[in-house]
């Protein structure tokens, strides 16, 4: 009577079992892929739904994307749009994606202990905003308005022309070199994580062109260009070197392929879906606003000089 399997009969269920599992941890892989991009649609979209509650308790109007506490510089500590819409979203852990690998950026300075702490310490200064984000504003609807003094200015959803079609929230990139830049008084050579910046998809000239939105310059020059996909890919791949990506456009803040080809993102009216970032940049679709509504509704050209739509 057989009371022990022969060589070759273990070999041959090592085999099976071997081409089982290269089978079917691809499949996990997707699987568990597709539990995070649910769960970070899920963020987005109790994001967009909090600020819709955000917008009936302020007339209608969309909040600053950050600002200096002492209205001055940066010394005394920012305060952040997560800050702000907290009480309409609650849950901190909100803010960070299942699928982002570095499991959010940090503050520039050490998150406040009260997450609406807006006063101002400068021995040892503190930012009203979540510890950990994964998220970031269009500056199209969320102003960088530092301090008073800045020509950006706060809007209102009825002033946006394409409601459903204008993105409001969107993926941080998990590059912390395309977030990270110098401040007002710091030297060139002084980086610090700007996770409180918005972003947006404009350029100041038709082949690039940082448009910040919060100086005179900015507010002055009559129109502004939709970011090109190209454009878009370069500052991406540039920032990842490590080299200074100061000068490239805002866009590069962002993670445009979180989830395979394509982000999440959340809409002006509360909406989210998942999108590629080639769709989000095309000019007869742009989703990053038709108009710069923070900057008194300057038009956004493409590349024959045609408004987007």
């Amino acid at each position: 009577m057989r009371k022990a399997f022969t060589l070759i009969e273990l070999l041959v269920v090592i085999a099976i079992i071997a081409i089982l599992a290269a089978i079917l941890f691809p499949v996990f892989a997707q699987a568990k892929n597709a539990a995070k991009k649910t769960q970070d649609l899920s963020n987005m979209k109790q994001m967009g739904t909090g600020t819709m509650l955000y917008l009936a308790d302020y007339d209608d109007t969309y909040g600053q994307a950050y600002y200096y506490k002492d209205d001055l510089g940066d010394t005394g500590g920012y305060v952040q749009w997560t800050s702000t819409h907290h009480p309409y979203i609650k849950n901190i852990q909100m803010f960070v994606s299942p699928g982002d690998p570095t499991r959010g950026l940090d503050p520039t300075n050490p998150a406040c202990a009260n997450i609406a702490d807006n006063s101002v310490n400068y021995a040892t200064p503190c930012d009203a905003q979540v510890p950990k984000i994964s998220y970031t504003v269009n500056a199209a609807l969320m102003p960088r308005k530092r301090r008073s003094t800045d020509p950006a200015n706060v809007t209102s959803q009825t002033a946006v022309e394409q409601v459903a079609n204008t993105i409001l929230i969107a993926s941080f990139s998990n590059t912390a070199a395309c977030v990270n830049d110098t401040s007002q008084g710091q030297t060139t050579t002084t980086y610090k994580n700007k996770s409180h910046r918005p972003t947006n998809a404009y350029m100041t000239t038709l082949t690039g062109g940082k448009w910040a939105g919060d100086n005179t310059a900015d507010a002055t020059i009559p129109a502004v260009y939709a970011v090109t996909i190209a454009v878009a890919k370069e500052a991406w791949a540039f920032c990842k070197t490590g080299v200074d990506s100061s000068s490239r456009v805002h866009l590069k803040y962002i993670q445009g392929d979180r989830f395979g080809i394509g982000s999440n993102y959340a809409y002006s009216d509360g909406h989210a879906k998942w999108a590629a970032p080639e769709a989000t940049l095309r000019p007869d679709s742009f989703q990053w606003g038709t108009r710069v509504y923070t900057m008194g509704g300057k038009p956004v050209l493409d590349q024959a000089g045609v408004n987007v739509r």
